[in-house]
C-alpha cells in the first residue's frame, strides 16, 4: 500500500513582523535554509512602513513555501502572532520572531522530540547579543534530555529556560489554545502592548497539561539584541511586571498559594535588589494576586529570610 503524502506541512515557521527592513531578508533565509524540508513560513506583516512588506514580497515570488499576509492596520504584537497561528497550517509551530534566525539543523533537531505525545514543547539553547561571534549562550543545560513538567516551572522561574517562544517547537493546537491576548490579574495590565506575560504564559499552560518538556543542549537560534529589538526596547519596570503578574496568576490557579507566595518572597528580593531600596511587602503582594494580609506578609518574610540565610551560610 502506498503512503499518500499529506497536503499540511509538519511545520510551520512564523514570522510575525514590524518595520524590520534591516533584518527581516536574513530572518526569512534562515528559516528556508532548514535541512529539515517539510515546512511553510508564514509570515505576516503588522502594516510595515519601512520597506519590510516589499522584501516578504519578493521571497514570496521566489519561494512558493513561503505565504505573506499583511494586516491593514498595527494590531499590536500579541494579536499579531495570534494572526499568524490562525495562518498556520502545520501540526508544529516554530515561532520565528523577524530580528532572530534559526540555525541550518534547528527543525532536524527539534522535530523528533515532539513524536513523543507526553512531551508538551522543545526549548533549545539560545545565541543572545550584537552578532553572533559576540554573543553569549543561554539556557544550555549539560545534555539534551527531557524534564518533568514541575522541573521544567522550576527552571523558567530561576531563568534558566526560555520565557520567549523564540527558542521552542511546539504542536500548533496547543499554541492556539494558550496564546491569549490578556489576562484578569487583580493589577490590569497592558499585556498586549509589547507581549511579556503572553510569551511565557504559552509555555507554562502548555507544560501544565503534559508530563515533560524536551531540551536541546546545542544553541538552535540566535536572538539579536539592538537598539529596537523588544529586550532593549523595553527593558523596563512595565515589562518585568507584565512577566510577574503573569507567572503570579498561573502560580495561584495551577499550583497553589505556597508556590505563588515563595515566588513572591523571591521576586520583592529581586526588586529591591534592582531599585536598591526597601519595597513595602504588602504592596508587593497586593500588585500580584495578593491580598496583603498579615498572614501573606508574614509568610513572604519567613521564606524571604530562610532564602537569604540559606544563601549567606551556605558552603563553598
Amino acid at each position: 500500500m502506498i503512503e499518500e503524502k499529506s497536503v499540511f506541512p509538519k511545520v510551520s515557521i512564523l514570522i510575525p513582523v514590524f518595520n524590520r527592513k534591516d533584518y527581516i531578508a536574513e530572518c526569512i533565509q534562515s528559516a528556508l535554509d532548514q535541512t529539515f524540508t517539510d515546512f511553510e513560513i508564514v509570515v505576516v506583516d503588522n502594516a510595515s512602513e519601512d520597506g519590510t512588506w516589499e522584501i516578504c514580497q519578493k521571497f514570496a515570488a521566489m519561494d512558493g513555501r513561503v505565504r505573506i499576509f499583511r494586516n491593514d492596520s498595527n494590531i499590536g504584537p500579541v494579536r499579531n502572532w495570534k494572526r499568524c497561528v490562525d495562518e498556520a497550517k502545520g501540526k508544529f509551530s516554530k515561532i520565528l520572531f523577524s530580528d532572530d534566525c534559526l540555525e541550518p539543523n534547528c527543525l532536524s533537531e527539534m522535530v523528533p522530540k515532539l513524536g513523543d505525545p507526553t512531551v508538551a514543547l522543545v526549548f533549545c539553547a539560545a545565541r543572545i547579543g550584537k552578532s553572533r561571534d559576540e554573543s553569549i549562550i543561554a539556557y544550555s543545560r549539560t545534555d539534551s534530555s527531557r524534564v518533568s513538567s514541575p522541573e521544567f516551572l522550576s527552571l523558567v522561574l530561576s531563568g534558566k529556560a526560555p520565557v520567549s517562544p523564540g527558542a521552542v517547537l511546539i504542536r500548533t493546537d496547543d499554541l492556539l489554545k494558550n496564546l491569549h491576548i490578556q489576562f484578569p490579574t487583580s493589577t490590569p495590565r497592558n499585556f498586549e502592548k509589547n507581549g511579556a506575560g503572553p510569551d511565557v504564559m504559552i509555555l507554562l499552560l502548555t507544560a501544565h497539561n503534559y508530563l515533560y518538556v524536551a531540551n536541546i543542549s546545542m544553541p538552535l537560534v540566535y536572538f539579536r539584541s539592538h537598539a529596537g529589538s523588544f529586550t532593549i526596547e523595553n527593558s523596563n519596570n512595565n515589562v518585568i511586571k507584565g512577566y510577574r503578574s503573569a507567572i503570579a496568576l498561573f502560580l495561584i490557579e495551577n499550583h497553589g498559594r505556597q508556590s505563588w507566595i515563595d515566588y513572591l518572597a523571591l521576586s520583592w528580593l529581586q526588586q529591591m535588589r534592582l531599585d536598591h531600596r526597601w519595597r513595602n511587602p504588602r504592596s508587593h503582594l497586593i500588585e500580584y494576586e495578593g491580598s496583603g494580609s498579615l498572614a501573606e506578609v508574614l509568610t513572604m518574610l519567613s521564606f524571604s529570610f530562610r532564602h537569604v540565610r540559606g544563601k549567606l551560610f551556605r558552603k563553598p
